[in-house]
């Protein structure tokens, strides 16, 4: 057993130092492919820095690129060394699918496939905030398998592209405008149109809040509460302008139109709850148990 091994690894070595010149070769090659790919691929990126304005899609192009060369430089080393069939194979079969799916992952010439529709279709930048599947944050940049998201929260989340192709994609800042409204209550005893008239003033001192041809913020009656009117505000900011967190600015806008509107005098009560009892003329019937020893605790406090 011993020597059958030995004898094994003699051939194999005998054989690899046979074809040392064409292992050597096939690596030259591959490095060459691999070389020429990067070239090429940074000169891509700079001929079209001045032309495309989108930086995920200067990305995208310059790796597919990159993978191209690649791939050409793997079937290129296999036949070198003589493994011809090996790469006949991975060119053959199902054509194209057949290449990306014997060159990676199962799931990679899906998701190569969906960046590059994701990549021309252009449905968001680097730096736009979108929204997919309940997941909000900040686009930071996308590569040949999936897109990398930052939270809100700080988290750093790589979605799969082929999600984001077949799932409702919301982006927020496609134009650079995003609407947020409010809701506050109102005492019923207010003069709707003069809070309305505060708030709107209070709106348009805010900085930040974007003005301008249906852009303007509007007041609305939501709907008349138990206990109060309830007022919607809207406004629009501009999300390009903007450099600290959303949430942040809203929540001093609702801050701002808050405490003008109790600097004026304008109510706004919680919910109020009407009692009613129907014995009319009669007394409401309270009794108050263990009173001689209430009586006697307070006295003791005396």
């Amino acid at each position: 057993m011993k020597e059958r091994f030995i004898s094994t690894f003699q051939s194999y070595w005998e054989n690899i130092l046979e074809r040392t010149p064409e292992i050597t070769l096939g690596f030259v090659l591959l490095l060459f492919f691999i070389f020429i790919g990067v070239f090429i691929r940074k000169l891509i990126e700079n001929r079209l820095k001045k032309k495309v304005q989108d930086r995920i899609l200067l990305v995208f192009i310059g790796r597919a690129v990159l993978l191209i060369f690649s791939i050409i430089g793997i079937v290129v080393f296999l036949k070198q060394v003589g493994l011809g069939s090996a790469a006949g194979g991975l060119l053959a079969g199902a054509g194209v699918s057949a290449l990306i799916l014997g060159f990676a992952f199962k799931d990679l010439g899906e998701n190569f496939l969906a960046g590059f529709f994701l990549a021309f279709s252009r449905p968001f930048s680097s730096g736009d905030i979108i929204e997919i599947n309940t997941l909000v944050g900040r686009v930071k940049e996308m590569t040949l398998r999936n897109t990398h998201i930052r939270t809100f929260d700080g988290r750093d989340i790589y979605v799969p592209n082929a999600l984001l192709i077949k799932n409702p994609l919301t982006n927020y800042t496609k134009d650079g405008l995003m609407r947020h409204e409010f809701v506050i209550g109102m005492d019923y005893n207010i003069n709707i149109n003069e809070a309305t008239k505060l708030i709107l003033t209070t709106l348009n001192a805010q900085e930040n809040i974007t003005s301008g041809e249906s852009l303007n913020p509007f007041v609305t009656i939501e709907k008349f509460a138990s206990s109060t009117i309830n007022l919607k505000i809207f406004f629009w900011i501009n999300t390009h302008d903007f450099l600290g967190s959303i949430y942040e600015l809203k929540s001093k806008v609702m801050q701002a139109v808050v405490e003008a509107l109790i600097a004026k005098g304008f109510g706004m009560p919680a919910d109020i709850f009407e009692l009613k009892i129907y014995q009319e003329n009669n007394p409401i019937p309270i009794s108050i148990k263990n009173f001689d020893s209430m009586m006697d605790f307070n006295n003791r406090k005396l």
